[in-house]
């Protein structure tokens, strides 16, 4: 990701992340985005008496927005958020039928600003692509833009503020261990504070995973971890664990 601009021109290129339901979703082809839609739909009154020109114009249907783009990173977790089915272990199992989710869409530019829509649909996502010589597999995904439920504005651009969550905050282990995803949304790269004993973090492009060791310690195992942001170190993301000896 590049750093944070301190100044907005009011240009918009790069793409440093995007974010659904506040999952990140994984690298894209080198391509990028694309933002598309359907044209307005106008409905033209013709008078019997006038006939060079139209005396009304009615737009019946008002265009619509729709981010469309190809997700390569073809990893278990990222598969389901875009396309649905289960992660068992290291396998993605897919789905049997397509999925249709809302939520809200977060694209932040490399050039500084962070574009939100508060209600979006992630219609039906297609594996497509090829393998050998430079094809690349990929899954095809499509976000349309929707009005809020309050009918308030449906989105907004601005510079990007430094940021970071984590979710969820807090994670509870079984005595035997094991591994939990943690979805982390930031404005840039982070960084871990110092993990509890008997806890490991593993990050690997962006997705974060908490791993327990098996709790022989004699009692329960609880502690903090911190997601830090570089950018600015008082940005925090704090998530509480704990795994019990029983």
């Amino acid at each position: 990701m590049s750093k944070l601009s301190t100044s907005d021109l009011g240009y918009l290129m790069l793409l440093d992340a995007i974010y659904f339901n506040g999952k990140r979703i994984g690298n894209i082809s080198e391509e990028g985005i694309d933002w598309g839609g359907q044209d307005p739909q106008n409905k033209e009154l013709w008078a019997a008496q006038i006939r060079n020109n139209p005396v009304l114009e009615l737009e019946v249907k008002a265009a619509t927005n729709e981010i469309t783009g190809t997700m390569i990173e073809l990893v278990p977790e990222n598969c389901v958020n875009i396309m649905g089915g289960k992660v068992v272990n290291k396998e993605w199992m897919m789905p049997a039928n397509s999925i249709r989710v809302e939520g809200e869409l977060k694209i932040l530019a490399g050039t500084g600003q962070t574009i939100q829509l508060k209600r979006a649909s992630l219609r039906a996502s297609m594996i497509r692509g090829g393998l050998g010589g430079e094809k690349i597999l990929g899954i095809n995904f499509g976000l349309k833009m929707l009005a809020p439920l309050d009918g308030s504005s449906p989105g907004s651009i601005k510079p990007t503020d430094p940021f970071i969550t984590a979710d969820p905050a807090a994670l509870t282990f079984e005595k035997a261990g094991g591994y939990k995803a943690v979805n982390i949304e930031a404005s840039g790269p982070f960084s871990v504070g110092a993990v509890p004993e008997g806890f490991f973090v593993e990050i690997v492009n962006g997705r974060v995973t908490v791993i327990a060791d098996e709790n022989n310690s004699g009692g329960e195992r609880s502690g903090e971890l911190k997601f830090i942001l570089d950018s600015d170190p008082e940005q925090a993301a704090t998530i509480t664990l704990t795994q019990p000896n029983e």
